[in-house]
């Protein structure tokens, strides 16, 4: 989930709403808010989620999230929020039992996968259809007829996350293709900030092709529908790239936690924090929905000799269907 500097005047101002009730409190306390039951909730985020924005900034912006779910729910919330950037201090957070929520890039989460120590539970939905969504290799009505023809061709590439889900399919498309890697493939390969700054140089020809996630290239053929005349030259498999995870030994009050943050779209404070972090809504993870971006870093890492990583336990899936109920 990641948010955009453009966002976070919408999250002052959320920070001031939720600030307001507190302080009027002060002033006339609420006799129903000694019913309020007292709660922690400490949360891990890997750096990869939050790699181009302050993280001060993002730290807040969880709070608030996490302040919200809590109001929802009646609870008066004690939460900390920490950003790490090696998966080792995440595992070491879990086994000293010192963390209830993490949110974790899918690369991190695989790391984690095989230890036991967290139950795969959400992950962001920005359709209608679902969490999964697929990548495309655009280029011009004119341009190359297959990935072969854009030898010595300049690419961009948009992802969301840390960025590197969009490279990596590249990179295991151009290996199933039988052709180079992209560095040497392709004459030059940029990363493009926003999903437009991929998009339209490819339509005004100044850029050969690009990646680009297929939910913001239908956003902007909505606003734009003469984008529509771009080419898809390739599709990924649908996949997620964020996954939001509990430790495996349950705390009290997780099964609310997550009800919560099932519901966020359902209340107006809710919805502006899901705009804040450019998602729609979150969805429980089924069985099956991590196969497809598992499957895309196995092939990476074996094409680029990283270090393999062990297959999902027994466990592992177990869990994952015991928290897996139907998407709300």
């Amino acid at each position: 989930m990641k948010l955009r500097r453009s966002n976070w005047r919408m999250l002052w101002c959320l920070l001031a709403a939720f600030c307001a009730p507190a302080a009027s409190q002060q002033v006339a306390p609420n006799p129903a808010s000694s019913e309020l039951r007292h709660a922690r909730l400490r949360g891990v985020a890997s750096g990869r989620v939050f790699s181009d924005v302050n993280r001060n900034d993002a730290r807040a912006a969880l709070k608030v999230w996490f302040d919200v779910v809590a109001h929802q729910r009646g609870y008066i919330l004690d939460s900390t929020v920490d950003i790490l950037d090696s998966v080792a201090e995440i595992r070491e957070r879990l086994r000293s039992h010192s963390v209830e929520l993490l949110s974790l890039g899918f690369r991190d989460y695989l790391e984690l996968e095989s230890s036991n120590l967290i139950v795969p539970v959400l992950t962001d939905s920005r359709t209608t259809g679902g969490a999964l969504y697929s990548y495309v290799l655009l280029v011009h009505p004119s341009g190359a007829t297959s990935v072969a023809g854009l030898r010595g061709k300049n690419v961009l590439v948009s992802a969301r996350g840390s960025g590197e889900t969009g490279t990596a399919w590249l990179e295991v498309l151009l290996g199933k293709e039988k052709l180079a890697r992209a560095a040497a493939f392709f004459s030059s390969v940029k990363p493009a900030a926003k999903p437009q700054a991929c998009i339209l140089p490819v339509f005004f020809g100044t850029v050969d092709a690009c990646v680009v996630d297929e939910v913001n290239l239908n956003l902007a053929k909505e606003m734009n529908p003469q984008l529509g005349q771009l080419r898809i030259l390739a599709r990924s498999r649908p996949m997620i790239e964020s996954v939001i995870a509990v430790p495996a030994d349950p705390h009290p009050y997780q099964k609310e936690l997550i009800d919560s943050m099932l519901s966020l779209h359902e209340d107006p404070r809710g919805r502006q924090l899901l705009m804040v972090f450019r998602t729609d809504r979150l969805v429980r993870i089924q069985p099956g929905d991590l196969d497809a971006a598992r499957e895309l870093w196995k092939e990476y890492d074996r094409l680029t000799g990283s270090p393999g990583r062990q297959p999902a336990s027994p466990a592992t899936e177990n869990n994952l269907a015991r928290h897996g109920e139907e998407r709300r």
